[in-house]
């Protein structure tokens, strides 16, 4: 009847019970202090007879994005996750069903851009780049990305305890929205990316060229 999985939230070891039933009368919140646990009071499938998280939520959970993007389901592919908490579960599933991922793609890419540039560079990207580095990850955050499909959303009831005293309660809804895109198709668009900008780029000289074009050849044998 109850499941009970230790995993690591927010820097404290919280444990999330998967309840078949709570039909017992819930105490009144009372205001959280310290270290608290998580459980899950239910969920999306709860109705239909399912006790089991799916593994992508409970992959996302507990490994965020790196743990998610190596399941065998997604490999092959990126992983975008929107997510939002509240009180009222029509509210977070209005919003799930709402989400524009295309703002998450972007925050995603233009973060990975970065990191990839700035990993790949041999002192400042500013140096090794000049302007732009600066461009390109500005174009990356700005730009629409193509290929999104929607796998999955699912909501959970999760309650926050006091483990000393379990009166001492909040509970909230957390409800999550799973995209992905092929690797292929992502990559590619911002390889045009990375030309286009270069194409546009005006000052930029061969010792630059020659380090962004490293960073193609990094990108197109391995990604982002």
């Amino acid at each position: 009847m109850t499941r009970i999985k230790t995993i690591l939230l927010l820097a404290v070891t919280s444990i999330f019970i998967i309840t078949s039933c709570a039909s017992n009368k819930e105490p009144e919140p009372q205001e959280l202090e310290g270290s608290v646990k998580t459980e899950v009071l239910e969920h999306k499938g709860t109705a239909l007879g399912i006790n089991e998280l799916p593994v992508w939520v409970d992959t996302y959970v507990s490994t965020g994005i790196s743990g998610l993007e190596k399941l065998s389901d997604y490999q092959g592919s990126y992983c975008f996750v929107g997510e939002e908490i509240g009180t009222n579960l029509d509210a977070v599933q209005t919003w799930a069903s709402t989400f524009d991922v295309s703002r998450e793609i972007a925050a995603t890419v233009s973060s990975r851009v970065d990191s990839l540039f700035t990993g790949a560079s041999s002192g400042s990207p500013d140096g090794d780049y000049g302007t732009y580095f600066e461009n390109i990850v500005k174009a990356s955050a700005n730009a629409t990305y193509s290929g999104a499909r929607k796998i999955n959303d699912w909501w959970i009831l999760i309650r926050r305890y006091d483990p000393d005293s379990r009166k001492k309660h909040t509970d909230e809804y957390r409800v999550f929205v799973l995209y992905t895109i092929e690797k292929e198709t992502l990559d590619q668009q911002v390889l045009n990316m990375i030309d286009a900008i270069a194409a546009e780029t005006e000052g930029t000289s061969d010792a630059q060229k020659t380090a962004i074009n490293n960073v193609k050849k990094i990108m197109e044998s391995e990604g982002f």
